[in-house]
């Protein structure tokens, strides 16, 4: 079976693995929901990764990149619906030695904490919360969001520390519990900041913008950054949105100004750090950062 390095879309078939296998490792050893995992592969000696995949938690496909020392590193979110406990992971590695090609099987264990999420209730005019029943207009702007994050270069554009894109007072926090006017809405994906109209967002650190678009339905005007790696950040309710889609763009430049367009009670910016579509804590990611 013919294998793409780093995306692998294939199952790979079990084979017999060798004496010196290849091994996965899992960072941080006690995660909580909302973290980013990171799992690296690292060849035996005298090995070469071909090719790596594995799907875990809500993710079907992981994507592994390549670094310089010959391992393959990938990132992972735990979600934030995921109680604590044991949770074991495997990922399938085609490597190249002098015997040839191999397929070897590598497994870990997350050993998660659990995390409480607070429960916020909200209540809404009746024409705004008539929203939250508009399911095909909803389904309609995530898939487009999705389409444009299906791709990510394949080594990081970020560089340093994340850092905050408005300053403001922090709202609604990331896995916060959600009821809109009595009924269910699901948990926060993301960070909101309380901002005036025209507040300057500046992006969470560098990268190349794969979406500017106005989603009227919920996000409003909204920006996508790809920091490479599958790696992601997004920025809603903006009143203007300052960049273009394909533009390369630096950390702390200003890509567009705080508003209240989409769904929304007030001018606030939400804004979310994705592992491929898996929403992680952006406040972890500012605390601790990502290692490539």
């Amino acid at each position: 079976m013919r294998l793409k390095f780093l995306l692998c879309t294939s199952v790979l078939a079990l084979t017999v693995s060798s004496a010196h296998s290849a091994t996965l490792k899992v960072e941080p050893a006690s995660p909580q929901p909302g973290d980013v995992l990171t799992l690296t592969i690292f060849p035996a000696s005298g090995e070469k990764i071909a090719a790596a995949g594995m799907s875990a938690f809500d993710t079907a496909v992981v994507k592994f990149f390549a670094r310089s020392d010959g391992s393959a590193r990938a990132y992972l979110g735990l979600p934030f619906d995921r109680p604590g406990g044991r949770f074991p992971v495997t990922a399938r590695v085609q490597v190249q030695n002098a015997a040839g090609t191999q397929e070897q099987t590598l497994s870990a264990t997350v050993n998660a904490r659990p995390r409480n999420f607070p429960k916020q209730y909200l209540k809404m005019g009746a024409s705004m919360a008539s929203t939250m029943s508009k399911k095909a207009a909803l389904r309609q702007e995530k898939l487009l969001v999705q389409s444009k994050m299906r791709e990510s270069n394949a080594g990081p554009l970020w560089s340093g520390a994340w850092i905050l894109p408005t300053k403001g007072q922090a709202t609604s926090a990331y896995g916060r519990k959600r009821w809109v006017n009595g009924k269910w809405w699901g948990q926060h994906n993301g960070a909101d900041i309380k901002a005036g109209t025209g507040a300057a967002i500046l992006a969470a650190n560098s990268g190349r913008v794969v979406l500017s678009e106005y989603l009227p339905t919920l996000r409003g005007h909204c920006t996508v950054i790809d920091h490479g790696c599958n790696v992601f950040t997004l920025y809603f309710h903006q009143s203007q949105r300052l960049v273009r889609e394909g533009q390369m763009v630096k950390k702390g430049q200003l890509i567009g100004k705080v508003g209240a367009t989409g769904f929304v009670t007030g001018p606030h910016l939400h804004w979310e750090i994705r592992v491929g579509w898996e929403p992680v804590d952006p406040s972890k990611v500012v605390k601790s950062g990502l290692s490539f």
